[in-house]
């Protein structure tokens, strides 16, 4: 109500201080008015768009701020929705109006017969003034009101009024200089321009529609995607505890497996998706050893040749397991070469260099170094020194290199616990990062 009442006192002492001139001019420049508030555009759910402001600031540069701040009130009679959204928009186009015609008349002081430049002059100086307080009124409006920030109400109207003042305002001024060269008959021509911005304001509105859209959705698959990485996550816990159950010889062991192979993929350099990826493989590289007998499994004597081969087994029933499940398909690949060897000596398949998958070939890497460093029921654990130099003996004929190299460099300046596989329960479920280089990187070793 007293930014009502302060718009009826500013339309009122704007009439005794500039009233009217043509009459019929100002009707028609309402008529358009209406038309053109009638076909404001919802550029979100609760923010509208009108271009009903370029024909108040034709009015208030050809007439003055009375006639600017009637037009632009008249030009809500094509909203009557809720009284007090009514109430609020006829009162901000009421001192909107009157600011622009009085920074034109300001402008045009002491002329008689203004030239186009001193219009343009104009027009721009009423474009500014209405625009100020047309989106300080709607700022305050949005924020007492929660529809909106500030800051989203400015990135919602920014490009669009960038648009109306950089090509409208000009035209405005082409068009109160015919007005004043040629009458009323110039007005009806006034449509083109307000059509064209009006489709020009819908491209916008329907391309910030379509962005809304987009980002949602994206949104919303992000949020599914991450969802699914933790069922996979949980579901790859879960069979790692149930092999942990059947072989208490190796617990922890693939929670550790896929800390290591973590941070080598992240040593190398490869992507989140790739880490994700053999953080739930090498947490899985071992699941088919499910499938093979407890005496094997449990023995705490040299295994023979035929348990070996079943032992042996285990890389290709476990991809074979994987492979049924929904989404493990690529788990299922590096599983199945997690013990192939860069030389070809490897098994299931004997593949050899490049032809194994790369991720295999840090899991492989991971995996001897955890085996070698942990007590096993026929012998005991490797100290890491030696067990850092067998990847370092390895490096071209069991394992890749590159992957070699980069373990090697993480636990230069990994602390005492991850060097030996004494991992805390809590550092069991993630992967290291960023580890700071100690004083002297083989001290923890030593």
């Amino acid at each position: 109500m007293l930014w009502a009442g302060f718009a009826l006192v500013v339309l009122v002492v704007s009439a005794v201080v500039a009233p009217a001139g043509n009459w019929q001019a100002l009707a028609a420049l309402a008529v358009i008015g209406v038309i053109a508030e009638s076909r404001a555009m919802p550029i979100t759910e609760r923010v509208e768009l009108s271009v009903a402001f370029i024909p108040v600031v034709l009015t208030a540069v050809l007439f003055g701020p009375f006639a600017g701040g009637l037009v632009g009130a008249v030009c809500m009679l094509a909203d009557l929705r809720s009284a007090g959204h009514w109430l609020f928009y006829v009162s901000n186009r009421i001192v909107s109006g009157t600011a622009a015609g009085v920074a034109a008349m300001w402008v045009l002081s002491g002329v008689d017969s203004p030239g186009l430049l001193l219009l343009l002059a104009a027009s721009l100086a009423a474009a500014t003034a209405m625009t100020a307080v047309d989106f300080t009124a709607n700022a305050v409006r949005v924020r007492l009101t929660g529809l909106a920030t500030v800051g989203e109400l400015q990135r919602l109207v920014r490009a669009s009024l960038g648009i109306t003042m950089a090509l409208y305002t000009p035209l405005v001024a082409l068009y109160a200089y015919a007005y004043l060269s040629a009458g009323l008959l110039v007005l009806p021509f006034f449509l083109i321009p307000l059509m064209a911005a009006h489709l020009s304001h819908s491209m916008f509105a329907e391309q910030r529609s379509l962005i809304n859209q987009l980002t949602a959705g994206t949104v919303r698959l992000e949020e599914a995607n991450r969802r699914l990485q933790r069922v996979n996550l949980s579901f790859a816990t879960a069979m790692v505890r149930a092999l942990e159950a059947r072989d208490r010889y190796t617990a922890g062991h693939s929670r550790k497996v896929a800390a290591y192979a973590q941070d080598i993929a992240r040593e190398m350099g490869l992507g989140e998706d790739q880490l994700r990826l053999v953080h739930v493989a090498g947490l899985v590289h071992d699941i088919g050893k499910i499938g093979l007998p407890a005496e094997v499994l449990e023995k705490t004597s040299a295994l023979t040749d035929d348990e070996w081969a079943l032992m042996r087994q285990h890389a290709a029933i476990g991809a074979e397991m994987l492979s049924e499940v929904e989404h493990y398909r690529d788990v299922a690949e590096i599983v199945r070469h997690h013990h192939e060897r860069m030389d070809g000596a490897g098994y299931p398949d004997g593949l050899a260099g490049d032809a194994i998958p790369q991720l295999a070939r840090v899991i492989s890497v991971a995996d001897a170094y955890e085996a070698m460093t942990s007590d096993r029921a026929y012998r005991r654990r490797m100290d890491p020194r030696v067990a850092m130099s067998q990847l370092t003996n390895g490096r071209g004929t069991q394992f890749d290199p590159r992957c070699a190299d980069a373990f090697l460099a993480v636990l230069e300046r990994a602390p005492e616990w991850y060097v030996f596989g004494n991992f805390p329960e809590d550092e069991q479920e993630r992967p290291l990062h960023d580890l700071e280089p100690a004083a002297d990187p083989r001290a923890d070793v030593a």
